[in-house]
């Protein structure tokens, strides 16, 4: 089979894609993932996806046209992995409120998966998003929706950032309501331990009410924590679920 010069186009404008996606999107943007791997995949899905889709009636007849055809094909990519990671991180984010109001936060070690430190908290609830999203087949997930754009947003049309940009941005304002919504248990017990410690300092002042707080708070919410634990599992899978909407959703108002 002989490959023509506008199938090696498309090829490399369908890699543009795939590598925009591998940028954030969960599970393939970890560090600890062998790059050699990502490539591979990149390469072979590419590969299979260029004799699928239709070629494109025009493809960019100058060197700059082509470069500027692969940055908005990477900016694709690295739009439906920023989507589907956005219940992840807002997964993760309420760990880290967690660890902020239990006392954790100063007890953090470093994340191979990002590079960056986290606390305990905020490590698990990563951790058991990320497996949850796995057992949800959440990475083929992400690769049929890059498999689908193409029928919704062709190799070389344009593209409309406007009304894709508005819908983003609103999707990450639910990043910090999610997050406090996973968190208000621990948040509002911690408040009642708080308020309890003052009420303390105010009949004792002689206690040590801020020492204090550092062995009480974190053996609550871990206590609390392992309560609610069950319920953070089922809501996290109904989350995880509504990525492939919010995916078909975003794609939708980039189309012009």
């Amino acid at each position: 089979m002989i490959i023509t010069y506008d199938q090696l186009s498309v090829f490399l404008l369908i890699f543009s894609r795939f590598s925009g996606m591998m940028v954030l999107a969960p599970f393939f943007s970890m560090k600890t993932l062998n790059g050699l791997a990502k490539v591979s995949l990149i390469f072979w899905s590419s590969l299979l996806v260029v004799f699928i889709i239709p070629l494109p009636q025009a493809l960019p007849n100058s060197l700059i046209a082509y470069v500027m055809a692969m940055i908005i094909e990477i900016i694709i990519g690295v739009i439906i992995g920023f989507v589907s990671s956005l219940m992840v991180s807002a997964i993760e984010f309420s760990g880290s409120l967690m660890d902020t109001q239990a006392g954790l936060s100063s007890a953090s070690v470093l994340d191979p998966t990002s590079g960056k430190n986290a606390a305990l908290l905020e490590l698990f609830m990563k951790y058991l998003s990320v497996l949850l999203f796995l057992l949800l087949n959440g990475h083929h997930m992400v690769i049929s929706a890059v498999f689908d754009s193409f029928s919704l947003m062709p190799i070389g049309q344009p593209i409309n950032f406007s009304q894709g940009s508005y819908y983003i941005i609103f999707l990450g304002a639910d990043i910090f309501r999610i997050a406090l919504q996973l968190a208000s248990p621990i948040i509002l017990v911690i408040f009642i331990v708080d308020f309890s410690f003052g009420i303390l300092n105010k009949v004792a002042e002689q206690v040590n009410v801020f020492q204090l707080g550092f062995q009480v708070k974190p053996i609550v919410s871990i206590f609390i924590f392992l309560g609610i634990a069950p319920g953070f599992v089922v809501i996290t899978i109904r989350l995880l679920e509504g990525v492939l909407d919010d995916l078909i959703k975003a794609l939708g108002f980039f189309i012009t």
